[in-house]
């Protein structure tokens, strides 16, 4: 990410965690203040039972939400692994043939994985690089191109084709991963379940407001520890980057000599 968009980001958690504590002040606020708290003064009967049945419905709502955010991560590195794993097939193909008939579909290959690695910054903000994109079109050309297929066996021929749907299949699914966010209605009922949490517990210790104010400073320290975690996952090309090394370990790969 750039300076710009690590600032924004950070910003965005910093507003969500104090807007956290920001909702105990108000809700604390709001039972003691004399307008309005002897509207609460009469719930001094709420059984404790209420905190932990909402507080188990955000929790599992949480646990939900986070499971969907940590899985968009693990598929992003699938999607890497399998891109490299496609990628790796055409240059195994392209090492086993003739200098002059394998060299042009190799630096082909390199030439997309160079560009590719490249774009990880891009990915960050729901981009791509038009030169990878590009250079992917260029290396189906050469792969699937008449001066190779009438070289190649049918088996190669079926190997290379394959291996390049899987590189590009992996491709455009690594890029619309990219852009996944979370769902604002979601982060909405998130906010929303932590609230109630919030006042609920405000609620059960309306007879003391040390107790009560302790026991909401706790939970709304426990949700932005949540918050955070998820947060911070949300996108698998921004914070906790899913590393580009299974596709950049390509580059090292022993080229092959140029044709003669």
């Amino acid at each position: 990410m750039t300076l710009a968009q690590e600032f924004n980001y950070g910003a965005l958690l910093i507003l969500g965690i104090l807007a956290t504590f920001a909702t105990v002040g108000l809700i604390f606020w709001l039972i003691h203040s004399p307008r309005t708290g002897g509207v609460f003064r009469r719930l001094t009967h709420i059984s404790p039972q209420l905190v932990a049945i909402i507080g188990l419905l955000f929790g599992l709502y949480m646990a939900f939400f986070a499971n969907d955010i940590w899985n968009i991560r693990d598929r992003a590195q699938n999607m890497i692994l399998q891109e490299a794993d496609g990628l790796r097939g055409i240059l195994t193909v392209a090492e086993s043939l003739p200098v002059e008939t394998g060299a042009p579909l190799a630096a082909a290959v390199r030439g997309y994985v160079r560009v590719a690695v490249q774009e990880w910054p891009l990915l960050a903000q729901g981009g791509s690089s038009p030169q990878a994109h590009e250079l992917l079109r260029q290396l189906s050309r050469v792969a699937l191109g008449e001066p190779l297929a009438s070289r190649l066996g049918p088996g190669a021929q079926f190997v290379v084709a394959h291996n390049l749907e899987k590189a590009q299949s992996a491709r455009y699914h690594r890029l619309a991963l990219s852009q996944r966010r979370g769902d604002p209605l979601k982060w909405f009922a998130v906010a929303c379940l932590g609230t109630l949490t919030l006042l609920s517990v405000g609620l059960v210790h309306l007879d003391n407001w040390r107790s009560q104010l302790a026991a909401m400073l706790i939970y709304a320290s426990a949700i932005s520890v949540g918050f955070t975690a998820a947060y911070l996952e949300r996108s698998p090309f921004q914070a906790f980057v899913v590393s580009s090394r299974p596709i950049a370990e390509l580059v090292d790969a022993t080229p092959l000599p140029n044709p003669s």
